[in-house]
């Protein structure tokens, strides 16, 4: 009987993993797609995704779409989010204070955000990984191999010192694409910061920061810490950055970029990083490996094409109106 009742409960752990709540109205289809209309229906497709955090299935391929604004979100939608979601132009206001991670989405599934804005404040403390501590913090997601369109962050990131940093204006980590984007909040951490992503091995089209950039120990980290005004660190095989312009400053300690900070190869044959048709006209400063587009090419080989500085640069060693150091 015992084993029976355990048995009983376990499978209803997985029927209700495999079919988490979610009351929104419509279907989930892309013509129907659930309606996010307020804070407690955010919550709900937070929980749902949560619910579904084994299972990692139930959001896939559908649809939501934000009615209205949201204000005073407090939360993450914590768990891999799979689904699509539309937020038609408007707002979701966050007042998000977060250890180890602080971002609204995580599209590491392959999901998508397209129209979104998101205004309000972001902290974040060191959190632990079991080996060393960490902090990682963006406007709108951490994106994993997912798509991030037609977004503005206009929220303001502040990340305590920690032993590992990435920071982005729209996304942490991009090994997707991000296109038509932009960061308008000002952005404050230790490294590996950028106003469109703090880390990118994917594709960054058509976006722009207006945001100040500020990191206290770039460079400090060897090959890994950039901070540039679309992007902190490109990483061995990044797809590629094109059309994208930075107005805010950057300003770091080693590997400050008016783009991109680092380019980082890891060895081994690689396609070649391609910059192309980036603007910079935001004031640039930092000690070593300083450039209007590119800090520092490190063991990678980089294609920056059609590209102009504009900004003022300023530096102690290894500074370039174009590329700092090679």
């Amino acid at each position: 009987m015992k084993k029976c009742f355990i048995l009983f409960i376990f499978s209803n752990i997985l029927l209700f993993a495999q079919n988490p709540p979610f009351n929104g109205n419509g279907d989930g289809s892309e013509y129907a797609p659930f309606q996010i209309w307020d804070k407690k229906d955010l919550q709900e497709l937070a929980d749902s995704v949560y619910a579904d955090i084994f299972q990692m299935s139930w959001c896939k391929n559908k649809y939501f779409s934000l009615m209205d604004n949201i204000d005073n979100v407090t939360f993450e939608i914590y768990g891999v989010f799979f689904g699509h979601f539309k937020g038609n132009g408007k707002q979701i206001i966050v007042k998000i204070n977060a250890n180890g991670n602080g971002s609204l989405f995580n599209l590491d599934g392959g999901g998508s955000v397209d129209n979104l804005i998101v205004e309000g404040v972001i902290n974040v403390s060191a959190g632990s990984t079991g080996y060393s501590t960490f902090a990682a913090a963006a406007g709108i997601a951490t994106i994993g191999n997912g798509t991030v369109s037609n977004c503005i962050s206009n929220a303001i990131i502040n990340v305590e010192p920690a032993g590992t940093i990435i920071i982005g204006g729209i996304a942490y980590l991009n090994h997707g694409t991000i296109s038509n984007c932009i960061n308008n909040g000002d952005i404050t951490g230790v490294d590996r910061i950028g106003g469109i992503a703090g880390e990118n091995s994917g594709t960054i089209i058509n976006c722009i920061n207006t945001g100040n950039i500020t990191a206290t120990a770039s460079g400090d980290n060897d090959i890994f810490s950039g901070v540039g005004g679309i992007v902190g660190t490109a990483a061995n095989g990044c797809v590629g950055i094109s059309n994208c312009v930075n107005l805010g400053s950057v300003v770091g300690q080693g590997f400050v970029g008016g783009i991109v900070g680092l380019a980082r190869g890891m060895g081994g044959p690689a396609p070649p990083t391609p910059i192309t048709n980036c603007i910079n006209y935001g004031y640039v400063r930092g000690i070593n490996g300083v450039g209007g587009i590119l800090g520092y090419m490190f063991n990678q080989y980089v294609n920056v094409s059609n590209c102009v500085n504009v900004g003022v640069v300023e530096g102690e060693e290894d500074i370039g109106s174009i590329v700092g150091k090679e």
